[in-house]
């Protein structure tokens, strides 16, 4: 046991002493606090790993998505307004698609799926909708084994070919035959642009992903984007 007595009382040497040496001690203990280069670098570093890279684009200003009224698979009204309070991830295609469409709808379900066991409450706010750019063959009749094949709760919806007509420039969008093919024929290919859009739970849009997106990496982004 180490006896007090035997500690040196500086301030017998001389009168300021005992002052100076606290001092001094007390200068130590916080120069010892402060953070080194070194250690500061290596927050720095540690807060740029841990800093999530989305996988697609984030809008710093959400616009509020333009309206979508038609027909979900199961002859229900479908209207975009009614989904506010969760969020959608929203993807125009076509059931006759041979490669694009099936392709982003599985990694769509994958999602969904993943969020459903790792993030339930996520999961249970987070709505998948199908919009179809092919009114003339895509039918309820068609739309509903097609869409249902992948997720039972995903939405199948049929606008008129009318209101796709307003939609193509309110969401960018592009649909045509394939050159050299007929749309009046009974079977053609559409050439159209792919893109899956997040719209937020106030009904604005807030991302835009490629149409290759993994499920791991759309899943991901939700997970930070939607906490």
């Amino acid at each position: 046991m180490v006896n007090p007595d035997n500690h040196m009382n500086y301030s017998r040497f001389s009168p300021g002493y005992g002052c100076i040496a606290r001092h001094c001690i007390a200068r130590h203990c916080r120069a010892q606090s402060r953070p080194t280069p070194l250690l500061f670098t290596l927050l720095l570093l540690f807060a740029a790993c841990s800093r999530h890279e989305f996988a697609g684009t984030v809008f710093e200003e959400a616009q509020p998505a333009a309206p979508i009224h038609g027909e979900n698979y199961n002859g229900a009204p479908f209207d975009l307004a009614d989904l506010e309070g969760d969020a959608v991830l929203l993807f125009f295609g076509y059931t006759f698609c041979p490669d694009v469409c099936p392709l982003t709808l599985m990694e769509l379900a994958a999602t969904k799926r993943a969020l459903e066991e790792d993030a339930p409450g996520l999961a249970a706010d987070l709505q998948v909708v199908f919009v179809s750019i092919d009114p003339k063959r895509d039918n309820l009749a068609r739309l509903k084994p097609y869409v249902q094949a992948f997720h039972p709760q995903f939405y199948g919806v049929r606008v008129s070919a009318q209101k796709l007509e307003t939609l193509k420039p309110a969401y960018g969008l592009y649909a045509s035959p394939q050159e050299g093919q007929n749309a009046s024929a009974e079977f053609y290919l559409l050439d159209h642009t792919s893109g899956i859009y997040l719209i937020d739970r106030d009904g604005n849009w807030q991302g835009l992903f490629r149409a290759d997106v993994t499920a791991e990496e759309l899943t991901a982004d939700l997970k930070e984007l939607l906490r």
